[in-house]
């Protein structure tokens, strides 16, 4: 839609939504391919984008839509203060609340990352909470895309000193204060075939444990933009690089542990003392671009803190 980004929620204006257009014409979409009936196009056209399906092998697999988070969406800062304008986080705590009572697994998936500077404080906050809550007994794996990197961000849980402070209220947790000693969840930011901005090409392939589904492992692949001129008449795909062997070449991980939460925080913690490895890390989120900006110094360090800010506010902390 444009303007890119922009979404209303139904209470905004007296309960219309000015953006149902755009639900409505993708859900009638959806019928005419035969995807959904009639009464469930009705029920898709007023969800604001956020979804779930069940699949036949059981994982449970929740859709919000993260622009009720992104920066760009002024509607976000109409009533700033409420988190949940939309709705969307109170759907994806139904859903969890309900994977978890049937003992289900969930993948969240969503376009734009709870941490970084896209997203705004209060929901990628409560976000937050909301996968150090249900991880990692519940929720098996978190994915987005939107910056055109291939990145990983980390979800820890809070630090035991968070209610220190009080308010007449009670107490008030810091959500930048993490347990750095406890990773709960990893999110997979996906590399993109758009290859914004000055970046190659990519794509990634994962390997997923059939009765846990957690991540096993990641191939990814890349096309050179350098050479798109000699491509004839699809990108040339090449293999880019194998995740267990470049981030555990010494393979001291378990051959059958999945690459969780606490993987990637020993990558970040072995990234603390080698600078080649966070240089090796932010290479490859370009695809090998040879744009890759030059960084040294505190941006590796900013670089290594991005990696374990999992909303806006910690992510405020790294600069």
């Amino acid at each position: 839609s444009w303007p890119s980004g922009f979404n209303t929620p139904n209470s905004f204006r007296n309960d219309s939504n000015t953006f149902s257009w755009n639900y409505e014409l993708l859900s009638s979409l959806w019928q005419t391919e035969s995807w959904i009936n009639g009464s469930e196009q009705q029920y898709a056209s007023g969800q604001y984008g956020a979804y779930a399906h069940t699949t036949k092998e059981g994982l449970r697999v929740v859709s919000i839509n993260s622009d009720f988070w992104y920066t760009p969406n002024i509607f976000n800062y109409y009533n700033y203060t409420n988190p949940d304008k939309s709705g969307i986080l109170r759907f994806l705590v139904d859903e969890l609340i309900a994977a978890e009572a049937a003992d289900q697994r969930v993948w969240i998936i969503g376009h734009v990352p709870s941490g970084g500077s896209s997203a705004i404080a209060n929901p990628s906050t409560l976000f937050h909470s909301l996968v150090a809550r249900f991880s990692p007994a519940t929720i098996a794996g978190v994915f987005f895309g939107h910056t055109h990197e291939d990145e990983k961000q980390l979800f820890y849980d809070f630090a035991n000193t968070d209610t220190s402070n009080s308010s007449s209220s009670g107490a008030v947790r810091n959500y930048t204060n993490l347990d750095y000693d406890a990773p709960l969840m990893v999110a997979w930011i996906g590399p993109s075939i758009v290859p914004l901005t000055n970046y190659n090409a990519g794509w990634s392939v994962y390997s997923v444990d059939s009765s846990t589904f957690e991540i096993i492992n990641a191939q990814v692949y890349f096309a050179n933009i350098s050479n798109s001129l000699t491509w004839s008449p699809e990108p040339e795909w090449e293999f880019e690089y194998d995740a267990r062997s470049t981030y555990d070449p010494e393979c001291q991980w378990s051959a059958t542990a999945p690459l969780n939460a606490t993987f990637w925080s020993g990558v970040t913690e072995r990234m603390m003392g080698n600078e080649s490895l966070i240089e090796e890390y932010l290479y490859l989120s370009t695809k090998k671009s040879v744009m890759t900006p030059s960084c040294v110094g505190t941006c590796l360090e900013e670089g290594i803190c991005s990696i374990r800010s999992s909303n806006r506010a910690v992510y405020e902390t790294c600069a």
